[in-house]
Protein backbone atom coordinates (compact mmCIF):
# COMPACT_ATOMS: atom_id res chain seq x y z
CA UNK A 1 0.00 0.00 0.00
CA UNK A 2 1.07 3.58 -0.61
CA UNK A 3 1.54 5.99 2.28
CA UNK A 4 -1.66 7.84 1.28
CA UNK A 5 -3.62 4.58 1.33
CA UNK A 6 -2.26 3.69 4.78
CA UNK A 7 -3.17 7.16 6.03
CA UNK A 8 -6.63 6.82 4.50
CA UNK A 9 -7.36 3.51 6.23
CA UNK A 10 -6.01 4.84 9.52
CA UNK A 11 -8.41 7.80 9.37
CA UNK A 12 -11.31 5.52 8.38
CA UNK A 13 -10.64 3.29 11.39
CA UNK A 14 -10.47 6.37 13.61
CA UNK A 15 -13.75 7.68 12.21
CA UNK A 16 -15.51 4.34 12.73
CA UNK A 17 -14.24 3.56 16.21
CA UNK A 18 -13.37 6.96 17.69
CA UNK A 19 -9.77 5.90 18.29
CA UNK A 20 -6.65 7.93 17.58
CA UNK A 21 -5.11 7.43 14.11
CA UNK A 22 -1.89 5.46 13.90
CA UNK A 23 0.85 7.28 15.82
CA UNK A 24 3.42 9.01 13.67
CA UNK A 25 1.72 8.31 10.37
CA UNK A 26 0.90 11.98 9.82
CA UNK A 27 4.09 13.58 11.15
CA UNK A 28 5.73 13.63 7.75
CA UNK A 29 4.39 14.85 4.39
CA UNK A 30 0.65 14.35 3.86
CA UNK A 31 -0.94 14.75 0.44
CA UNK A 32 -4.31 16.00 1.66
CA UNK A 33 -5.62 16.48 -1.87
CA UNK A 34 -4.92 12.81 -2.65
CA UNK A 35 -6.48 11.79 0.66
CA UNK A 36 -9.62 13.74 -0.12
CA UNK A 37 -9.83 12.25 -3.64
CA UNK A 38 -9.49 8.72 -2.22
CA UNK A 39 -12.12 9.34 0.48
CA UNK A 40 -14.46 10.84 -2.10
CA UNK A 41 -14.06 7.88 -4.47
CA UNK A 42 -14.82 5.53 -1.59
CA UNK A 43 -17.81 7.63 -0.39
CA UNK A 44 -16.44 7.93 3.14
CA UNK A 45 -15.42 11.61 3.35
CA UNK A 46 -17.39 12.19 6.61
CA UNK A 47 -15.68 9.20 8.29
CA UNK A 48 -12.27 10.49 7.24
CA UNK A 49 -13.23 13.96 8.51
CA UNK A 50 -14.12 12.42 11.87
CA UNK A 51 -10.75 10.67 11.85
CA UNK A 52 -8.93 13.93 11.16
CA UNK A 53 -10.67 15.38 14.20
CA UNK A 54 -8.86 12.76 16.33
CA UNK A 55 -5.39 13.80 15.12
CA UNK A 56 -3.13 15.75 17.48
CA UNK A 57 -3.40 19.50 16.88
CA UNK A 58 0.08 19.69 15.35
CA UNK A 59 -0.79 17.02 12.76
CA UNK A 60 -4.12 18.45 11.62
CA UNK A 61 -4.27 20.28 8.29
CA UNK A 62 -5.03 23.98 7.99
CA UNK A 63 -8.65 25.09 7.82
CA UNK A 64 -8.14 25.90 4.13
CA UNK A 65 -7.06 22.32 3.41
CA UNK A 66 -9.83 20.95 5.62
CA UNK A 67 -12.56 22.99 3.89
CA UNK A 68 -13.60 20.37 1.25
CA UNK A 69 -13.76 17.67 3.93
CA UNK A 70 -16.00 19.84 6.12
CA UNK A 71 -18.17 20.93 3.18
CA UNK A 72 -18.78 17.32 2.12
CA UNK A 73 -19.54 16.27 5.68
CA UNK A 74 -22.11 19.05 6.08
CA UNK A 75 -23.67 18.18 2.72
CA UNK A 76 -23.88 14.51 3.74
CA UNK A 77 -25.60 15.41 7.01
CA UNK A 78 -28.17 17.51 5.15
CA UNK A 79 -28.65 14.81 2.52
CA UNK A 80 -29.29 12.19 5.20
CA UNK A 81 -31.84 14.42 6.89
CA UNK A 82 -33.66 14.88 3.56
CA UNK A 83 -33.70 11.15 2.77
CA UNK A 84 -34.72 10.13 6.29
CA UNK A 85 -37.56 12.65 6.31
CA UNK A 86 -38.82 11.27 2.99
CA UNK A 87 -38.38 7.66 4.19
CA UNK A 88 -40.61 8.30 7.20
CA UNK A 89 -43.40 9.57 4.97
CA UNK A 90 -42.91 6.74 2.48
CA UNK A 91 -43.12 4.02 5.10
CA UNK A 92 -46.09 5.72 6.74
CA UNK A 93 -47.89 5.30 3.43
CA UNK A 94 -46.69 1.70 3.05
CA UNK A 95 -47.76 0.83 6.59
CA UNK A 96 -51.21 2.25 5.92
CA UNK A 97 -51.41 -0.02 2.87
CA UNK A 98 -50.90 -3.08 5.09
CA UNK A 99 -48.00 -4.53 3.07
CA UNK A 100 -45.00 -6.14 4.74
CA UNK A 101 -42.17 -4.13 3.21
CA UNK A 102 -38.65 -3.99 4.61
CA UNK A 103 -36.08 -1.23 4.50
CA UNK A 104 -32.77 -2.86 3.59
CA UNK A 105 -29.15 -1.82 3.20
CA UNK A 106 -28.24 1.90 3.15
CA UNK A 107 -30.44 3.97 5.45
CA UNK A 108 -31.20 0.99 7.70
CA UNK A 109 -27.48 0.28 8.19
CA UNK A 110 -26.59 3.96 8.67
CA UNK A 111 -28.09 3.82 12.16
CA UNK A 112 -25.17 1.59 13.22
CA UNK A 113 -22.55 4.27 12.53
CA UNK A 114 -21.24 6.40 15.42
CA UNK A 115 -23.04 9.31 13.76
CA UNK A 116 -25.76 8.00 11.43
CA UNK A 117 -25.60 11.25 9.44
CA UNK A 118 -22.00 10.46 8.45
CA UNK A 119 -22.71 7.44 6.30
CA UNK A 120 -22.83 8.84 2.78
CA UNK A 121 -26.32 7.90 1.57
CA UNK A 122 -27.48 6.49 -1.73
CA UNK A 123 -31.08 5.49 -2.28
CA UNK A 124 -33.85 3.93 -0.20
CA UNK A 125 -34.06 0.18 -0.79
CA UNK A 126 -37.34 -1.64 -0.16
CA UNK A 127 -37.78 -5.42 -0.19
CA UNK A 128 -41.12 -7.21 -0.55
CA UNK A 129 -42.36 -10.67 -1.45
CA UNK A 130 -42.80 -11.25 -5.22
CA UNK A 131 -46.56 -11.46 -4.75
CA UNK A 132 -46.65 -7.96 -3.21
CA UNK A 133 -44.26 -6.37 -5.71
CA UNK A 134 -46.85 -5.19 -8.25
CA UNK A 135 -49.19 -3.82 -5.57
CA UNK A 136 -46.49 -1.83 -3.84
CA UNK A 137 -45.03 -0.65 -7.14
CA UNK A 138 -48.43 0.75 -8.10
CA UNK A 139 -48.84 2.36 -4.68
CA UNK A 140 -45.58 4.26 -4.62
CA UNK A 141 -44.85 5.00 -8.29
CA UNK A 142 -48.04 7.05 -8.52
CA UNK A 143 -46.21 9.85 -6.67
CA UNK A 144 -42.83 9.45 -8.39
CA UNK A 145 -41.38 12.32 -10.41
CA UNK A 146 -39.37 9.91 -12.60
CA UNK A 147 -39.54 6.15 -13.17
CA UNK A 148 -36.56 4.12 -14.38
CA UNK A 149 -36.69 1.26 -16.83
CA UNK A 150 -37.97 -1.80 -14.98
CA UNK A 151 -36.08 -5.10 -14.75
CA UNK A 152 -39.00 -7.53 -14.56
CA UNK A 153 -36.75 -10.61 -14.70
CA UNK A 154 -35.55 -9.81 -11.17
CA UNK A 155 -38.57 -7.71 -10.06
CA UNK A 156 -36.64 -4.48 -9.71
CA UNK A 157 -38.01 -0.98 -10.19
CA UNK A 158 -36.10 2.23 -9.61
CA UNK A 159 -37.80 5.61 -9.28
CA UNK A 160 -37.15 9.14 -8.10
CA UNK A 161 -39.08 11.55 -5.93
CA UNK A 162 -37.33 14.81 -6.66
CA UNK A 163 -33.78 14.31 -5.42
CA UNK A 164 -34.57 11.11 -3.50
CA UNK A 165 -34.11 7.78 -5.27
CA UNK A 166 -36.00 4.64 -4.28
CA UNK A 167 -35.41 1.07 -5.42
CA UNK A 168 -38.12 -1.56 -5.04
CA UNK A 169 -36.99 -5.20 -4.96
CA UNK A 170 -39.25 -8.22 -5.23
CA UNK A 171 -36.36 -10.68 -5.11
CA UNK A 172 -32.86 -10.88 -3.65
CA UNK A 173 -31.42 -12.02 -6.97
CA UNK A 174 -27.67 -11.54 -7.28
CA UNK A 175 -27.21 -12.83 -10.86
CA UNK A 176 -24.11 -14.58 -9.49
CA UNK A 177 -25.28 -18.17 -9.22
CA UNK A 178 -28.60 -19.89 -9.89
CA UNK A 179 -28.10 -22.03 -6.79
CA UNK A 180 -27.22 -19.04 -4.59
CA UNK A 181 -30.21 -17.04 -5.81
CA UNK A 182 -32.59 -19.96 -5.26
CA UNK A 183 -31.40 -20.65 -1.73
CA UNK A 184 -31.26 -16.97 -0.78
CA UNK A 185 -34.80 -16.58 -2.13
CA UNK A 186 -35.97 -19.45 0.06
CA UNK A 187 -34.35 -17.81 3.08
CA UNK A 188 -36.12 -14.56 2.24
CA UNK A 189 -39.48 -16.29 1.83
CA UNK A 190 -39.05 -18.12 5.13
CA UNK A 191 -38.38 -14.81 6.88
CA UNK A 192 -41.45 -13.13 5.34
CA UNK A 193 -43.80 -16.08 5.95
CA UNK A 194 -42.73 -16.25 9.57
CA UNK A 195 -42.84 -12.44 9.88
CA UNK A 196 -39.36 -12.64 11.35
CA UNK A 197 -38.72 -8.92 11.12
CA UNK A 198 -37.07 -6.30 13.25
CA UNK A 199 -39.30 -3.28 13.85
CA UNK A 200 -37.46 -0.04 14.49
CA UNK A 201 -38.53 3.44 15.43
CA UNK A 202 -37.36 5.55 12.50
CA UNK A 203 -37.84 9.06 13.79
CA UNK A 204 -41.38 8.42 14.97
CA UNK A 205 -42.44 5.99 12.24
CA UNK A 206 -42.30 2.20 12.58
CA UNK A 207 -40.08 0.70 9.91
CA UNK A 208 -39.54 -3.02 9.39
CA UNK A 209 -36.05 -4.33 8.64
CA UNK A 210 -34.96 -7.95 8.06
CA UNK A 211 -34.21 -10.44 10.80
CA UNK A 212 -30.69 -10.22 12.20
CA UNK A 213 -29.75 -13.57 10.65
CA UNK A 214 -31.01 -12.63 7.18
CA UNK A 215 -29.44 -9.16 7.29
CA UNK A 216 -26.03 -10.46 8.37
CA UNK A 217 -26.04 -12.73 5.32
CA UNK A 218 -27.74 -10.35 2.88
CA UNK A 219 -25.45 -7.37 3.55
CA UNK A 220 -22.45 -9.59 2.84
CA UNK A 221 -24.06 -11.08 -0.28
CA UNK A 222 -24.82 -7.57 -1.53
CA UNK A 223 -21.15 -6.71 -1.09
CA UNK A 224 -20.10 -9.92 -2.88
CA UNK A 225 -22.51 -9.20 -5.74
CA UNK A 226 -20.78 -5.89 -6.46
CA UNK A 227 -17.33 -7.34 -5.74
CA UNK A 228 -17.88 -9.77 -8.61
CA UNK A 229 -19.89 -7.37 -10.77
CA UNK A 230 -19.09 -3.76 -11.51
CA UNK A 231 -16.96 -2.89 -8.51
CA UNK A 232 -17.28 -2.03 -4.83
CA UNK A 233 -15.35 -0.08 -2.21
CA UNK A 234 -14.74 -0.23 1.51
CA UNK A 235 -18.03 1.41 2.54
CA UNK A 236 -20.10 -1.74 1.97
CA UNK A 237 -17.59 -3.79 3.98
CA UNK A 238 -17.84 -1.24 6.79
CA UNK A 239 -21.63 -1.64 6.71
CA UNK A 240 -21.34 -5.40 7.14
CA UNK A 241 -18.67 -5.23 9.83
CA UNK A 242 -20.64 -2.75 11.91
CA UNK A 243 -23.84 -4.79 11.58
CA UNK A 244 -22.30 -8.11 12.60
CA UNK A 245 -20.30 -6.73 15.52
CA UNK A 246 -23.30 -4.77 16.81
CA UNK A 247 -25.60 -7.81 16.63
CA UNK A 248 -23.14 -10.49 17.76
CA UNK A 249 -25.28 -11.55 20.74
CA UNK A 250 -28.43 -11.64 18.60
CA UNK A 251 -27.00 -14.06 16.04
CA UNK A 252 -27.75 -17.77 16.36
CA UNK A 253 -24.26 -19.02 15.50
CA UNK A 254 -25.35 -22.58 14.61
CA UNK A 255 -28.08 -21.34 12.26
CA UNK A 256 -25.73 -18.79 10.73
CA UNK A 257 -23.06 -21.40 10.04
CA UNK A 258 -25.62 -23.71 8.44
CA UNK A 259 -26.93 -20.93 6.19
CA UNK A 260 -23.45 -19.77 5.13
CA UNK A 261 -22.37 -23.29 4.23
CA UNK A 262 -25.64 -23.97 2.41
CA UNK A 263 -25.11 -20.81 0.33
CA UNK A 264 -21.49 -21.76 -0.31
CA UNK A 265 -20.07 -18.53 1.15
CA UNK A 266 -18.65 -19.69 4.50
CA UNK A 267 -15.03 -19.20 3.39
CA UNK A 268 -15.89 -15.79 1.91
CA UNK A 269 -17.43 -14.79 5.25
CA UNK A 270 -14.23 -15.83 7.03
CA UNK A 271 -11.98 -14.05 4.55
CA UNK A 272 -13.77 -10.70 4.65
CA UNK A 273 -14.20 -10.97 8.42
CA UNK A 274 -10.44 -11.26 8.81
CA UNK A 275 -9.83 -8.39 6.40
CA UNK A 276 -12.29 -6.13 8.21
CA UNK A 277 -10.42 -6.80 11.45
CA UNK A 278 -6.95 -6.28 9.96
CA UNK A 279 -7.68 -3.15 7.95
CA UNK A 280 -10.94 -1.64 9.25
CA UNK A 281 -10.35 -2.23 12.95
CA UNK A 282 -13.43 -4.38 13.55
CA UNK A 283 -13.52 -6.46 16.74
CA UNK A 284 -12.80 -10.01 15.60
CA UNK A 285 -14.15 -11.45 18.85
CA UNK A 286 -17.58 -10.14 17.82
CA UNK A 287 -17.61 -11.59 14.30
CA UNK A 288 -18.60 -15.27 14.25
CA UNK A 289 -16.11 -17.63 12.59
CA UNK A 290 -13.52 -14.86 12.22
CA UNK A 291 -10.02 -16.08 11.37
CA UNK A 292 -6.80 -14.76 9.89
CA UNK A 293 -6.27 -18.01 7.99
CA UNK A 294 -6.73 -16.23 4.67
CA UNK A 295 -4.58 -13.18 5.41
CA UNK A 296 -2.45 -13.79 2.30
CA UNK A 297 -5.50 -12.75 0.24
CA UNK A 298 -5.96 -9.37 1.92
CA UNK A 299 -3.46 -7.38 -0.14
CA UNK A 300 -5.04 -8.32 -3.48
CA UNK A 301 -8.57 -7.75 -2.19
CA UNK A 302 -7.74 -4.38 -0.68
CA UNK A 303 -5.93 -3.29 -3.82
CA UNK A 304 -9.10 -3.99 -5.80
CA UNK A 305 -11.41 -2.23 -3.33
CA UNK A 306 -9.28 0.91 -3.42
CA UNK A 307 -8.84 0.80 -7.18
CA UNK A 308 -12.54 0.18 -7.79
CA UNK A 309 -14.05 2.94 -5.66
CA UNK A 310 -17.58 2.97 -4.30
CA UNK A 311 -19.77 0.83 -6.62
CA UNK A 312 -17.00 0.91 -9.23
CA UNK A 313 -16.70 4.71 -9.30
CA UNK A 314 -13.16 4.47 -10.69
CA UNK A 315 -13.98 1.77 -13.25
CA UNK A 316 -14.00 2.77 -16.96
CA UNK A 317 -17.46 3.54 -18.32
CA UNK A 318 -19.14 2.05 -21.38
CA UNK A 319 -18.65 4.06 -24.56
CA UNK A 320 -21.88 5.26 -26.18
CA UNK A 321 -20.13 5.28 -29.56
CA UNK A 322 -20.59 1.52 -29.98
CA UNK A 323 -23.68 0.15 -31.66
CA UNK A 324 -26.49 -1.20 -29.47
CA UNK A 325 -25.43 -4.78 -30.16
CA UNK A 326 -21.79 -3.85 -29.66
CA UNK A 327 -22.59 -2.40 -26.24
CA UNK A 328 -24.48 -5.56 -25.31
CA UNK A 329 -21.56 -7.77 -26.34
CA UNK A 330 -19.13 -5.56 -24.42
CA UNK A 331 -21.40 -5.67 -21.38
CA UNK A 332 -21.63 -9.47 -21.67
CA UNK A 333 -17.83 -9.75 -21.89
CA UNK A 334 -17.37 -7.43 -18.91
CA UNK A 335 -20.00 -9.15 -16.76
CA UNK A 336 -19.22 -12.76 -17.61
CA UNK A 337 -15.49 -12.80 -18.17
CA UNK A 338 -13.74 -9.75 -16.72
CA UNK A 339 -15.78 -9.19 -13.56
CA UNK A 340 -16.10 -12.86 -12.66
CA UNK A 341 -12.51 -13.94 -13.32
CA UNK A 342 -10.58 -10.88 -12.12
CA UNK A 343 -10.64 -12.34 -8.57
CA UNK A 344 -9.44 -15.79 -9.61
CA UNK A 345 -6.05 -15.43 -7.82
CA UNK A 346 -7.78 -14.85 -4.45
CA UNK A 347 -10.90 -16.95 -4.98
CA UNK A 348 -10.40 -19.55 -7.76
CA UNK A 349 -13.29 -21.89 -6.85
CA UNK A 350 -15.78 -19.09 -6.23
CA UNK A 351 -14.77 -17.22 -9.40
CA UNK A 352 -15.38 -20.29 -11.55
CA UNK A 353 -18.69 -20.90 -9.82
CA UNK A 354 -19.86 -17.34 -10.36
CA UNK A 355 -18.51 -17.38 -13.91
CA UNK A 356 -20.91 -20.19 -14.79
CA UNK A 357 -23.77 -18.33 -13.12
CA UNK A 358 -22.97 -15.11 -14.95
CA UNK A 359 -22.72 -17.00 -18.25
CA UNK A 360 -26.21 -18.44 -17.65
CA UNK A 361 -27.76 -15.09 -16.73
CA UNK A 362 -25.75 -13.21 -19.34
CA UNK A 363 -27.03 -15.36 -22.19
CA UNK A 364 -30.61 -14.84 -21.01
CA UNK A 365 -30.22 -11.06 -20.84
CA UNK A 366 -28.36 -10.92 -24.14
CA UNK A 367 -31.08 -12.93 -25.89
CA UNK A 368 -33.80 -10.77 -24.35
CA UNK A 369 -31.98 -7.55 -25.20
CA UNK A 370 -31.98 -6.30 -21.61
Amino acid sequence: MTLTERQFLSLVRSGIHGSAPEAGLFRGPVDWNALYALADAQAVVPLVTDGIDHLPAEEKPSIEVLEPFLADTLATEMRNETINRFARGLFRRINQGGIDALMVKGQAVARLYPDSRHRQPGDIDILVLPEDYATLKSLITSKATAIDEEHPEILHQGMSFGSVEVELHGTVSTLMSVRLDRKLGLLMEQMFRGKDFTVEDFGGESVKTPSVLFDAVYILVHFLHHYWSGGVGVRQLIDWGLFVTRHFEDLDKASLEAVLKDLGIFRLWQTFAGLSVAHLGMDGSRIPFCTDRYSRKYEGILRYLIKSGNFGKNQPRESRERSYFGRKLHSFWQLVVCDRLRHFPEFPAESLRYFSGAFHYGLIRLSEGV
